[in-house]
C-alpha cells in the first residue's frame, strides 16, 4: 500500500479532508504564537520594571529601595508572574520587618496568596518553623508578630 494510500485512508477515518488539513495547520499556527504571548509577553506586560525593583528591594530589606519603587509606580499588590507571591511575601520570608511595615503601611494586603495558596503570615511562619539561627529567628518572630497585627488571614 502506498504512502498517500495510508494517508488517506487516515485522513478519512479522522474526517480530515483537505480544507480540515489546512484548517487544524492554520490553528497550529496561530497556536503557537498565542501560547507565548498569553504565558511569556502578558505576565511581563503586567510585571513593570518599578515592580522588579520592589521586589528585588523587598527580598534584600532595602527600605529606601520599596520606596523609590514604590514612588517609580511599583504596584504594592504586583504579582510575581513566577509564583504569583507579592513583594510582602518577599520581604516576609527573610525577615526584613522593617520592609513588611513598610509595605503594610502602603496598602500591602496581608491576605494575599500566592499560587500555592500561602499568604506572607503563612510563608513567615514555616520560614521561622525551619530557622535555627537565633538573630534570623527573632527578626522572623517580628515579622509574623507583625503579620498578626494586620489582620487575620481568611
Amino acid at each position: 500500500m502506498a504512502t498517500s494510500d495510508k494517508n488517506s485512508i487516515l485522513y478519512t477515518l479522522l474526517g480530515l479532508n483537505r480544507a480540515s488539513r489546512y484548517l487544524y495547520g492554520a490553528l497550529f499556527v496561530l497556536a503557537v504564537p498565542a501560547f507565548l504571548g498569553w504565558f511569556v509577553l502578558l505576565p511581563r506586560l503586567r510585571f513593570s520594571d518599578a515592580d522588579e525593583r520592589l521586589f528585588l528591594a523587598a527580598r534584600h530589606g532595602a527600605r529606601a529601595g520599596v520606596e523609590q519603587a514604590l514612588v517609580a509606580g511599583a504596584h504594592v499588590n504586583a504579582e510575581s508572574p513566577a509564583d504569583g507571591k507579592a513583594a510582602l511575601s518577599r520581604a516576609a520570608i527573610f525577615g526584613h520587618g522593617d520592609v513588611v511595615r513598610l509595605l503594610l503601611e502602603r496598602g500591602a494586603d496581608a491576605a494575599a496568596r500566592g499560587a500555592d495558596g500561602r499568604s506572607a503570615l503563612d510563608v513567615a511562619t514555616a520560614a521561622r518553623a525551619d530557622e535555627t539561627d537565633p538573630s534570623a529567628a527573632r527578626a522572623l518572630d517580628d515579622v509574623v508578630a507583625t503579620l498578626r497585627e494586620a489582620g487575620p488571614t481568611p
